[in-house]
């Protein structure tokens, strides 16, 4: 299950058409393979009811209507296009609580990248609708163990007629956010495995291995782990859940993975979430931090180094940076500093500290300009919170772009061959903002290209995605073959 993290992340996307009332809605989407060979895309849409313009219809009850269209493209193409209505519950009272109400469609679509756009628009407000574009990426073989996207469920029941919401006997309704609030008690999840039979001799034994590990350290969280032995199969379902009572607020990956008879792991998969738990933080406050390496860091000195720290931190521990750094107590800022870098290396917090303070350093010297630290530049964010790309193309020269740089990493965060842009609009400056980047939960721009561009080609229309021809421009080939 993936979010158009715009961002983020979380994670939630808010669909806004600018107007006094806005549309909120939580979107989401699954990729599954069915056994006719054919992959195809999942949407899930829950809409709030209290954000949509109610009319009377023909029932003299009060409804809302949403128009939704999906585009799917791959370059000036349009592959795929889907266009509907969704109505809300009828009510009888204009006054009245609107429910939240949900829509969940299939697409077919075959192996490859696309363009994803999505479109919202309020019926009863006759308002132009918002759009948002995201890449997206279906990859299914058929001679290779593989899984599905991992959908997160709110409920499931025995499926008494088959239906969109019914997979492995069950009907199956997803949860359509990352986000679990303090009274969520369990997170359920299911998954699909492929290609067993195919690959795997018959009765030949293997595991499905699902945990919660923590974001920032990759770490597996207590005994949040689980797993279930499995034969081959056409498919082998897996809904399953963890009890989250327990588990404290922050940022986690829900992982399955799929392993052998040897014990090797042969695909993986893994999810985001969030937990918002207050109830359970005390378990992870350390009183340790007193006689640590913190308690000789001066108050100024530990105000910068909590700022620098932003680009890995999550929005928790942002909005408690905030605080402290508000505040301005040593005392506390103290203790959150250490706690910062004990939940990324509970055995020597002070080192993973020192490798981190490094990074920083050398962002200072790479990134930083005459009004911001380098930690605080795009470059530099991107740096401290992925590491060093594997290529970078820089050009400074070319007649037609402003200054810019590609940096290519071959993988990270679970996606391979990820691309960011970084350009300078004013030319002079070291501050290159992002521009566009292929990893969700950072800035997608599919005009990425004009804007590139409009140092000497304005864009003639709004929506127009290719500048025109220049001799020598080498900027498609420099993304297409990072060096």
């Amino acid at each position: 299950m993936k979010k158009f993290f715009i961002l983020l992340s979380l994670v939630n996307l808010l669909f806004s058409n600018g107007m006094a009332q806005q549309i909120k809605a939580n979107f989401s989407y699954s990729t599954f393979y069915s056994p006719t060979n054919e992959s195809y895309l999942e949407t899930y849409l829950y809409f709030n009811g209290n954000s949509l313009k109610y009319k009377l219809n023909s029932n003299n009850n009060w409804q809302a209507t949403v128009e939704v269209t999906y585009i799917f493209k791959q370059g000036d193409k349009i592959v795929d296009f889907k266009k509907y209505n969704i109505q809300s519950p009828e009510a009888t009272d204009s006054n009245a609580v609107k429910v939240n109400f949900y829509d969940q469609q299939r697409i077919a679509l075959s192996n490859g990248k696309y363009d994803f756009e999505i479109s919202l628009r309020d019926l009863n407000l006759s308002e132009k609708s918002f759009s948002t574009t995201q890449e997206i990426e279906i990859d299914y073989k058929v001679d290779e163990i593989q899984l599905s996207d991992i959908t997160l469920i709110e409920s499931f029941k025995k499926s008494e007629t088959k239906n969109i919401l019914t997979k492995s006997g069950y009907d199956l309704m997803p949860y359509a956010s990352d986000f679990f609030p303090e009274d969520f008690e369990k997170m359920l999840f299911y998954v699909e495995v492929y290609n067993t039979e195919k690959v795997l001799a018959k009765d030949e034994p293997f595991l499905i291995n699902y945990f919660i590990e923590s974001f920032e350290s990759k770490q597996i969280v207590g005994s949040y782990r689980g797993f279930k032995r499995e034969t081959p199969k056409t498919v082998n379902p897996l809904l399953t859940s963890f009890d989250i009572q327990k588990l404290p607020s922050g940022n986690y990956n829900l992982v399955v993975e799929i392993k052998n008879k040897e014990n090797k792991t042969i695909t993986l998969k893994k999810v985001f979430f969030q937990r918002s738990n207050p109830s359970a933080n005390e378990l992870l406050i350390s009183d340790d931090y007193v006689n640590s390496f913190v308690a000789v860091i001066s108050p100024a000195e530990l105000e910068e180094y909590i700022k620098s720290t932003s680009p890995i931190s999550t929005q928790i521990e942002l909005n408690f940076a905030k605080n402290q750094l508000s505040n301005k107590d040593p005392e506390l800022m103290r203790q959150y500093f250490y706690n910062f870098w004990l939940t990324r290396n509970s055995s020597n917090p002070e080192e993973e500290w020192k490798k981190y303070k490094e990074l920083v350093k050398t962002a200072e010297t790479e990134f930083s300009t005459s009004i911001k630290k380098g930690y605080e530049t795009d470059r530099g964010r991107i740096f401290l919170k992925y590491g060093k790309p594997n290529t970078l193309t820089e050009m400074k020269n070319e007649t037609s772009t402003y200054p810019y740089e590609i940096w290519h990493y071959y993988g990270i965060e679970g996606r391979s061959n990820v691309k960011f842009i970084f350009y300078s609009p004013d030319i002079v400056s070291n501050d290159y903002p992002l521009l566009h980047s292929t990893l969700p939960g950072e800035i997608y721009n599919a005009q990425w290209k004009v804007e590139l561009h409009k140092r000497t080609n304005q864009p003639r229309d709004l929506n127009e995605t290719k500048p025109r021809d220049y001799m020598h421009d080498r900027t498609d080939e420099f993304f297409t073959l990072p060096r």
